[in-house]
């Protein structure tokens, strides 16, 4: 849990600093959140979106089962 909590306080970061960027016209601060959203992204990910990412795969598995069924009944 400590890995999520991690992770979501950068996500959280780099949205902060992209939307301080937005007012500021800081270039600087720009590149920084966008280095650290591309951080958050590589080695964030399968720790935020892990059970969106199984939900998805067993929804594409089933429905793949599905069609597979629909064929065979031609």
């Amino acid at each position: 849990m400590t890995r999520k909590i991690f992770w979501m306080s950068m996500l959280i970061l780099a949205t902060a600093l992209f939307i301080a960027t937005l007012f500021s016209n800081n270039m600087i601060l720009l590149l920084i959140s966008l280095v650290l959203a591309l951080f958050v992204r590589i080695g964030g990910n399968k720790v935020l979106f892990k059970n969106f990412y199984k939900k998805r795969l067993e929804k594409v598995k089933r429905l793949r089962g599905l069609s597979v069924n629909k064929e065979a009944d031609k």
